[in-house]
């Protein structure tokens, strides 16, 4: 009995060391593993303030291998944080380290990072992947068929996250809207929803960030009935009053995406309202405003004479005169632009107004710009009124002439841009022929 007791032992003895090598080992690993990933994350943040390793350094020493297995559950919360942050950093290296990022798998595990109830975990998780869209544009529907979506709609939803997390979120949502593919996004319907959510969120750089999101989304008439079928619209016309400029901004740049869509569809915006609001945005102290009012206003007009109408009986005539006249060549221009658009039916009562308003000297002065979009919409819309009605053309080409643009447009007949020295050939052969030479008796 005591010998069978000490051999007990001795066994006993000998799994108790056997556990406590296991043990060992296995904390070996685990302090070359956090040895690992503590190398990968030093290299990279030795170089946070400068280039981003070379894309054969970070394969030849695997730091992505490393850090995007660090993102896996087993490891501790500030790992997983601090390798999504060093992936970020990484991705912002080029298309090139992105891509290789996706290739490594990160995506997927970047992607349950958002489900983390650790916030830093999730934030490191977002931003990280918001680089990868925005420096590798064409991973937008590869990153979207992992989920991406779903998990940022549950945080839009959850009313415990905070205005910093929502607004790296709204961030993303605005890189997935950015792609260098034709076609929209296959879920471009979630999308909208999502934005639809954060329009209605108060702060300034959330708001920004989902308006820039539609106007990149507003491409195509597809998309843009999307948008309009969401009631995305009635909400951005109510933010053009936001006290915010950049919002204010914002909003004039997704109106004006919309507004290239059909005629339908630029009548749907004029249906919910939108002049009255542009109208009093013309009389903003802010001249960037004021050019893209314009700038929405000639997508307008550019649809239907109807709709040109519509701008006109909203009395914005006036307001776009006061541009024309402006000190800035980004309002005069835009603002010749659009008047040559509203004149394109060649209306005798409107050339006439216009006349009458001494739009004439504005855009002789004009002609002096070097700016090719300039100089042909102001010669289009000078032969336009020269030609719709004789009684015009001795009153206009005394204007010409008196201004000095006689010369400009002479100068132009040479232009390398065919389209303007065509336009201008036609306006000095019919209206300003050379004199005949006559010679003097002595």
């Amino acid at each position: 009995m005591q010998k069978r007791k000490r051999r007990f032992l001795k066994k006993g003895q000998n799994l108790m060391m056997l556990r406590t090598l296991r043990l060992e080992k296995a904390k070996k690993a685990e302090l070359q593993k956090e040895l690992t990933i503590y190398n990968a994350l030093t290299k990279c943040k030795l170089t946070s303030s400068e280039v981003v390793p070379d894309v054969n350094k970070l394969l030849k020493s695997n730091t992505i291998g490393n850090l995007v297995e660090s993102l896996g559950h087993g490891n501790k919360n500030k790992i997983r944080a601090d390798a999504a942050d060093a992936l970020a950093h990484i991705a912002s290296g080029s298309s090139e380290h992105s891509n290789l990022i996706a290739k490594a798998g990160a995506v997927p595990r970047l992607i349950r990072l958002l489900q983390s109830p650790d916030p830093e975990v999730c934030e490191k998780g977002i931003l990280s992947l918001g680089n990868l869209l925005h420096f590798a544009p064409n991973l937008r529907d590869y990153i979207i068929r992992h989920g991406l979506m779903q998990k940022l709609m549950s945080i839009i939803q959850d009313k415990s996250t905070c205005t910093l997390m929502l607004s790296h979120v709204t961030w993303v949502l605005r890189k997935l809207c950015i792609s260098s593919q034709p076609s929209p996004p296959d879920n471009a319907a979630e999308i909208i929803q999502a934005l639809n959510i954060v329009l209605y969120n108060p702060e300034a750089n959330v708001l920004e960030d989902a308006l820039m999101a539609v106007r990149n989304l507003a491409h195509g008439n597809e998309t843009i009935q999307m948008l309009l079928d969401f009631e995305v619209v009635p909400r951005i016309i109510y933010l053009l009053e936001h006290p915010n400029v950049t919002v204010q901004n914002a909003a004039l740049q997704a109106l004006i995406n919309i507004a290239t869509g059909s005629e339908e569809q630029i009548q749907e915006l004029l249906n919910n309202n939108l002049l009255p609001h542009l109208s009093a945005l013309m009389s903003n102290s802010d001249p960037d405003i004021r050019c893209q009012v314009l700038k929405l206003l000639l997508n307008i007009a550019d649809g239907n004479i109807f709709q040109r109408h519509a701008i006109m009986n909203a009395g914005l005539l006036h307001k776009i005169l006061e541009c024309l006249k402006a000190d800035a060549i980004s309002l005069k221009s835009a603002a010749a632009l659009t008047i040559t658009t509203l004149a394109i039916d060649k209306d005798k009562n409107l050339l006439c107004y216009l006349m009458r308003q001494g739009v004439i000297p504005e855009f002789c002065n004009l002609l002096f710009c070097q700016e090719r979009d300039i100089l042909s919409n102001v010669l289009d819309i000078l032969s336009t009124i020269l030609d719709v009605d004789p009684s015009f053309s001795a009153e206009v080409s005394g204007i010409i002439e008196w201004s000095g643009a006689l010369n400009n447009i002479r100068m132009l007949q040479s232009s390398e841009h065919e389209e303007i020295a065509a336009v201008a050939r036609k306006i000095i052969g019919n209206y300003f022929p050379a004199k005949p030479h006559i010679a003097t008796k002595f």
